[in-house]
């Protein structure tokens, strides 16, 4: 499968036979210190989808599963 991943500004095309699932939590680990993520994964085969161009067939999963699956901490922005 080729997967579109997007999370905030993270952005990666990623083919796979990882379930959707599973390749969120591979393509956490491209993330770099200009990245942004955002409060879901939203995986889909046709192109890129966030929260305005997700339909009913984008998988769509929190973040925080993810990070929580890979051990990641979630802290909040100071202002």
């Amino acid at each position: 499968m080729k997967y579109y991943v997007k999370c905030g500004s993270l952005e990666l095309i990623y083919s796979t036979s990882k379930i959707p699932r599973d390749a969120c939590r591979t393509v956490l680990w491209e993330t770099n210190e200009h990245d942004t993520l955002d409060e879901y994964f939203y995986v889909d085969e046709r192109g890129f989808r966030d929260y305005a161009s997700a339909d009913p067939t984008t998988i769509v999963i929190p973040s925080s599963e993810i990070l929580k699956a890979e051990g990641w901490k979630v802290s909040k922005r100071k202002e």
